[in-house]
């Protein structure tokens, strides 16, 4: 499991606001570069959405669904293709917020996913990837809210 966290001098719902706008995620993302709801209500459980990726020349999509919603503190998706699950927990502290993000392999992947993750296409040492990815996006998520 890859996991980081950072405190962001800014309200939880400041916060809240920007882990729950997938779309707009790929302004912070080093690989993400944002997403499009594609059934039931935005941002609840069960509702899905198409996620666009890209890592160098190489671009992608993957579907996902919401799995779990805590209104304000936690905000959960699965990948159908990779089968990871990114978790957004938000919590007040002091006088800011503690974000933590977290990216869970919860079954194993088609092998065609094994295949291409493990070719180096998307990147060599996968697992590595995520976790320089999820340090920038929470880099970078911070110093959004507190500009």
């Amino acid at each position: 499991m890859e996991r980081a966290s950072a405190y962001i001098e800014a309200t939880p719902s400041a916060v809240w606001a920007v882990v729950s706008d997938l779309e707009g995620m790929g302004r912070f993302s080093p690989e993400n570069t944002g997403g499009k709801w594609t059934s039931g209500k935005p941002g609840t459980v069960s509702a899905k959405f198409i996620g666009t990726n890209k890592h160098g020349l190489i671009r992608w999509s993957t579907r996902c669904t919401v799995t779990e919603v805590v209104d304000g503190q936690k905000f959960s998706f699965e990948v159908d293709e990779s089968k990871a699950r990114w978790t957004f927990l938000v919590e007040p502290s002091d006088a800011g917020t503690l974000l933590t993000e977290t990216r869970e392999v919860f079954a194993s992947a088609p092998l065609h996913v094994r295949i291409l993750s493990g070719s180096g296409v998307l990147g060599r040492g996968r697992d590595q990837l995520m976790q320089s990815g999820i340090e920038t996006t929470l880099t970078r998520i911070k110093a959004f809210l507190e500009k």
